[in-house]
């Protein structure tokens, strides 16, 4: 900041320029004066119309020396001057050029004009213009160091001329020497100011390029934050992910993994083919190599790991803890650059909280439908059932003082008593939970045997013998909610005759399944907003962190699984 205060006007840069030369602040050796084409070409003509002005100068002032004696020296420098002009209009000098070639030729100009200027009479030759040009050149196009460089070799071998050539020993002039070293000064003085200009207006290039990118990104990152939050639902926030990533990276491939227990579970998927869950080992290559990375994984070319195109990986984390990974690909190479790069980063850091608050909402979603449940249940019987019984009790007591009772009231009172027993049924059902010493190999039994009771459907149950072969309350709760659903179903929708119903638990993982030889449907279709039961069981599998997978096919049956975490 005290640099560029002072460089305005005149004596300010030359003030700045001398103490940079003094301290060694530049080195001028090491710039190149950056021209572009046109800037290059309209200077050129300038410095050759600059060349011809200083000749014409010395003709006219050189006139009447020649006129009176035809001095020969004068004849001799004038033509080494028209030689020179003319030789640098056709082939003028690369100024700024860092190649030592052009400095030469530079420099080798100024010793010559000095030559001719010394052969004349020194640096009050009428053409000692043409040599402080030369000079001037040189000090713009490589800056003061070589242009203080030029004016001594101009003084030096104009002086070691005019003493070779003069019977008279001359001393150069006081005029001369100053001449020489403001067309040195000046010009460097005006390339250390341009240089000096150029390196400001590249920084504030350069702040203004990064501040348009970080504006760009942050106003899609603010896009994001907007969308992927906009739900609790987790669902909403995969169906929102997918449309983001394919609107942001115009990915071909991609794939949501979370992470959890050494494992990784497929939230959602397009163009890959994951199953479920899998462990590290089983992942596709560049999905390994983005596991062990610290940071961002680009990859320009994956035709080495098996794959075609280009992608972007990275891991999600949630205060340093790994949850899961994020992949985009793209069918073609180098399809990505730093800016998508920057872009999917700042997406994962909203993508895995979001993730991460919809398992949590999910979670305590579940604990208080439990509450309601119970609370519900209670309502049930302290109201309906109470009304239910006293009905009932008032049919019976009004058949029984009939000696005949109609046939309508006997069938209304069949049908209450119906009522009373459904409703203790739903009423069982609600209140059935997993607890202390009753895990949900003993509570699915039970579920399993009042569905005989229920149903015409012929169901078989496989679960643990041993009682202690259990998981977390919290987990086998939710699981046991997803086997009275998918009961359900097959009571209500699947028009199945048999059923079976499997529970295992090996190494800290369970595995629920429930299957029929129903009707079956097509999954796709079945899952809509409107298939509320399918929807509840895959939300209650994500509140606790396991996989739920629905298999079907049209009257070939359906097959529920459940996978949890291990040690769940």
């Amino acid at each position: 900041m005290t640099e560029s205060r002072k460089s305005n006007g005149s004596a300010g840069d030359v003030l700045l320029a001398l103490r940079a030369f003094r301290n060694g602040g530049f080195d001028d050796s090491t710039r190149a004066l950056e021209l572009g084409p046109a800037v290059a070409g309209s200077l050129s003509a300038v410095l050759a119309s600059m060349r011809w002005g200083a000749v014409l100068i010395g003709v006219a002032w050189a006139a009447p020396r020649l006129a009176a004696s035809g001095d020969l020296s004068v004849v001799a420098t004038l033509t080494t001057a028209i030689f020179l002009a003319s030789w640098r209009t056709v082939r003028p000098l690369k100024l700024g050029d860092s190649g030592s070639a052009q400095q030469a030729f530079a420099i080798s100009d100024v010793a010559l004009l000095a030559t001719a200027v010394g052969i004349d009479i020194g640096l009050t030759s009428p053409f000692v213009g043409c040599l402080l040009v030369a000079v001037a050149i040189v000090g713009f196009g490589w800056g003061l160091r070589r242009g203080l460089m030029a004016a001594a070799v101009g003084l030096v071998v104009s002086t070691a001329t005019s003493v070779l050539t003069a019977t008279d020993l001359v001393a150069p002039s006081a005029l001369g020497v100053m001449a020489l070293a403001a067309a040195a000064l000046f010009p460097g003085v005006a390339q250390f100011r341009l240089l000096h200009m150029e390196d400001r207006r590249q920084l504030l290039t350069d702040r203004m390029t990064g501040l348009s990118e970080t504006n760009q990104l942050l106003g899609a990152l603010n896009q994001v934050a907007r969308t992927l939050p906009s739900s609790l639902d987790l669902e909403d926030i995969l169906s929102a992910t997918r449309a983001q990533l394919r609107d942001s990276f115009d990915a071909d491939r991609l794939v949501v993994l979370s992470f959890e227990d050494n494992l990784w579970s497929t939230q959602l998927q397009d163009g890959f083919d994951l199953p479920p869950v899998l462990t590290s080992a089983q992942l596709p290559a560049p999905l390994i190599d983005a596991a062990a990375a610290s940071d961002m994984l680009r990859i320009n070319d994956l035709s080495r790991r098996g794959r075609t195109g280009s992608g972007l990986y990275i891991r999600l984390s949630v205060d340093g803890v790994d949850t899961g990974l994020v992949a985009v690909e793209s069918h073609h190479p180098n399809r990505y650059s730093d800016a998508d790069a920057e872009l999917l980063a700042g997406m994962a850091d909203v993508l895995a909280l979001s993730l991460s608050n919809a398992r949590s909402f999910l979670h305590l979603r579940s604990l208080a439908a439990a509450e309601e449940r119970t609370r519900i249940a209670r309502d049930l019987h302290d109201r309906l059932g109470q009304w239910l019984t006293y009905i009932g009790l008032e049919l019976e007591r009004i058949n029984s003082t009939q000696a005949e009772p109609s046939l309508e009231l006997k069938q209304l009172h069949g049908d209450t008593q119906g009522a009373i027993a459904e409703l203790r049924d739903t009423l069982v059902e609600l209140r059935a939970a997993v607890g202390p010493g009753r895990p949900l190999s003993v509570v699915l039994t039970e579920v399993v045997d009042r569905f005989k009771k229920r149903s015409d459907v012929e169901v078989t149950v496989v679960v643990p013998d041993d009682r202690d072969i259990f998981l977390a309350p919290i987990v086998e709760n939710e699981l046991l909610r997803i086997a009275q659903e998918a009961l359900t179903n097959v009571e209500k929708h699947a028009e199945a005759s048999h059923a079976h119903v499997g529970w295992s638990v090996e190494n800290g993982r369970g595995v629920l399944v429930v299957e029929d030889n129903g009707r079956g449907f097509n999954p796709n279709k079945g899952i809509r907003g409107n298939a509320y039961g399918l929807v509840g069981m895959r939300e209650r599998a994500a509140s606790v962190g396991a996989n739920l997978e629905i298999t079907s096919v049209p009257d070939r049956g359906t097959v529920v699984t459940v996978l949890t975490s291990p040690e769940s």
